[in-house]
């Protein structure tokens, strides 16, 4: 019998994980992101009843980055559960306005009626809404998830006495089996974090005048949230063509948002099996990589993965050539309804598909660039399979 088991959540253009870990004397329960309000509404709610009714509790909540598309389940399901505690968290980790701000930030006591004005007009506008949702979940104005870890009292960053959760940690022991390594984000990158806030604060003619509150708090993870360089969508023409090799490239296009950058990345380690989760983080050469150096330096540059979640739903700008060629995966997530952008882009499968390890593609959802690789000369010659989520109303488990 499998002991491990990924739940991958329809979560529209976001990320949303359970992974379940059965162990002799209990059951851990790791939620990865919470993707849209609805994803909650209607896949991750269901199951999380059914969690606590076999009196288990969410051993571990991670949410890797300040985006909508990750965030606004898990602000729906914080607002549930703070309402009538439903499920015990034991544990949550997210990097908000208290770990990225340097306590030495000047932040004065003395209120100047602008601040306050810039304030309450960022946290009207509430998180990115360049993509609003359609859902019967009511997200009120002013409402963080900072602000909803706080209100519950929940265990947060305890790991780290509440500060960053940074790739200098040891190794995270989550129960006998089963621990974390961390391999993003560095100080450098909240730090840069810090200063991009920092920059967008003083073109708004902000004062600082305004001591660590709520508000503040709540302001930055909303000014953040929009904080994002998009991209153009892949200029690969997609229709099928004789040669994989027609769609590479060199995948050197880069995204430059500090906000994805700073994604909670890590290893998880279960029964001696390896599973690597991305989030929005952004893979550049070797060279200069954290990510790929702090993996070698963990585990080797020979490591084989059970599952890559690739990062920022298969983007070609968040992920090289040199980590496709270093690291191998027996299964490969792209975690998109490919409406944002088109992600995934055709040239980051060809070059997956190129390296002819035994792979399989798992899909949550059927998009069209599925039915282009799903072709059987291809796949026997390059060794791959195809798994996509074809059912509206259930969702894609894995079991390892």
């Amino acid at each position: 019998m499998e002991k491990i088991k990924i739940k991958v959540f329809p979560a529209f253009y976001g990320d949303c994980f359970l992974i379940t870990i059965q162990e002799e004397e209990k059951v851990i329960n790791i939620l990865i992101d919470g993707g849209l309000s609805k994803t909650y509404e209607d896949y991750l709610k269901p199951i999380l009843t059914k969690i606590a009714e076999k009196g288990e509790e969410l051993t571990l909540l991670i949410c890797t980055h300040i985006d909508s598309d990750h965030i606004r389940g898990l602000i729906s399901f914080l607002l549930d559960n703070n309402t009538k505690k439903y499920i015990n968290i034991k544990e949550i980790w997210f990097n908000g306005f208290e770990q990225i701000i340097n306590s030495e930030t000047n932040l004065s006591g003395n209120i100047k009626n602008s601040d306050k004005n810039i304030i309450d007009d960022i946290i009207k506008k509430g998180y990115e809404d360049e993509f609003i949702e359609m859902t019967n979940i009511s997200i009120k104005e002013g409402i963080s998830l900072s602000s909803l870890i706080e209100y519950g009292k929940y265990n947060h960053n305890t790991i780290t006495n509440k500060k960053a959760i940074v790739d200098s940690l040891e190794k995270i022991e989550i129960s006998k089996n089963i621990s974390i390594k961390i391999i993003n984000p560095n100080t450098d990158i909240l730090n840069r974090l810090e200063k991009e806030w920092q920059s967008e604060m003083n073109k708004k003619n902000f004062y600082f005048s305004i001591s660590k509150n709520l508000k503040l708090v709540s302001s930055f993870e909303f000014l953040m949230s929009r904080l994002k360089d998009y991209y153009t969508k892949e200029t690969n023409k997609i229709s099928s063509k004789d040669s994989i090799e027609d769609y590479l490239t060199d995948l050197k296009s880069e995204d430059y948002s500090i906000v994805n950058e700073s994604s909670i990345s890590f290893v998880l380690e279960a029964y001696n099996k390896k599973f690597l989760f991305l989030g929005d983080a952004i893979i550049r050469d070797k060279d200069k990589c954290n990510i790929i150096n702090n993996i070698i330096n963990e585990y080797g540059d020979s490591v084989e993965f059970e599952v890559i979640k690739l990062p920022h739903h298969g983007s070609n700008c968040n992920i090289s050539k040199d980590f496709i060629n270093i690291f191998k995966a027996k299964e490969y997530i792209f975690s998109t309804n490919s409406e944002k952008f088109e992600h995934p882009d055709m040239d980051v499968i060809a070059n997956l598909i190129l390296e002819k390890t035994p792979k399989i593609f798992v899909f949550n959802y059927p998009i069209k660039k599925i039915q282009i690789i799903d072709r059987e000369d291809w796949k026997s010659y390059y060794n791959y399979q195809i798994v996509a989520r074809e059912n509206e109303k259930n969702y894609l488990e894995r079991c390892f």
